[in-house]
């Protein structure tokens, strides 16, 4: 069993206690290893850095910045390490949660699962989804010690015409591949050899250029809609609002 060791750690101009910084990596690794783990067999210690501390040789990073400069979401490093990206700002936990989860599961943005197309102008032929775990349920959030968390899929989410079983973990999805309003999901199409993506507003949108297959994935399909982002590109603070409305008890 590989385990992953996550650090958190703020450096952003927002003051963050010690005490809550404290709480939201405990709340992070009970949701890993008592939530997470189960379904997807991923697991990590969390804890968290002191203001100003290095971090530690092996670690996965997951920085709360005022302005993220690679983005919102998981990167990798100059040397392929994974790491992650967040705002400071209200239920900063959640996308805290959020990345973590994606990160242990998919941490080089590679993991494709074949599916049929749901885009509702298709004939349902297979094409390949980028693994992220907690897009296409990301509106939804529960708590964990008073700390909130993101929602995240199960694997059955990715087998097509399954029922009676839950397809995320709060139960909120109705179906395979069901993507509510505020999520999004993204997967490449061998037809036309470009990346798709059914948006947070509900668009169906066709990247203009196509799948470079020498870039990482993951950063080949934020390239490819970079310049599609008004019409839906993927904005978790934008959904802040959303999220304090969703989370569960």
């Amino acid at each position: 069993m590989v385990t992953r060791h996550v650090v958190l750690l703020n450096q952003s101009s927002v003051t963050i206690a010690s005490t809550e910084m404290t709480a939201v990596a405990t709340a992070l690794q009970t949701q890993v290893q008592r939530d997470f783990a189960p379904e997807w067999g991923q697991h990590a210690t969390v804890r968290a850095l002191t203001a100003g501390a290095t971090v530690p040789a092996g670690a996965w990073p997951i920085r709360v910045l005022d302005h993220p400069q690679a983005g919102l979401g998981v990167h990798l490093d100059q040397n392929h390490h994974p790491y992650a990206e967040i705002q400071a700002g209200t239920n900063w936990s959640i996308t805290a949660s959020h990345e973590l989860l994606e990160m242990l599961e998919d941490p080089y943005g590679q993991k494709f699962i074949q599916g049929p197309d749901i885009d509702p102008a298709s004939d349902g032929h297979l094409v390949s989804y980028l693994v992220e775990v907690c897009d296409p349920c990301e509106t939804f959030a529960y708590q964990i010690n008073g700390v909130a968390v993101s929602d995240f899929l199960t694997q059955d989410y990715y087998h097509a015409g399954t029922s009676g079983v839950k397809f995320d973990f709060l139960g909120k999805l109705a179906q395979s591949y069901d993507v509510p309003r505020g999520g999004y999901i993204s997967w490449q199409d061998p037809e036309d050899n470009r990346w798709h993506q059914k948006t947070p507003d509900g668009q169906f949108i066709t990247a203009r250029a196509q799948i470079d297959r020498f870039r990482n994935p993951r950063d080949d399909r934020d390239r490819a809609f970079s310049s599609d982002r008004a019409q839906g590109q993927h904005d978790l603070r934008a959904l802040f609002a959303t999220y304090a409305a969703t989370i569960a008890p």
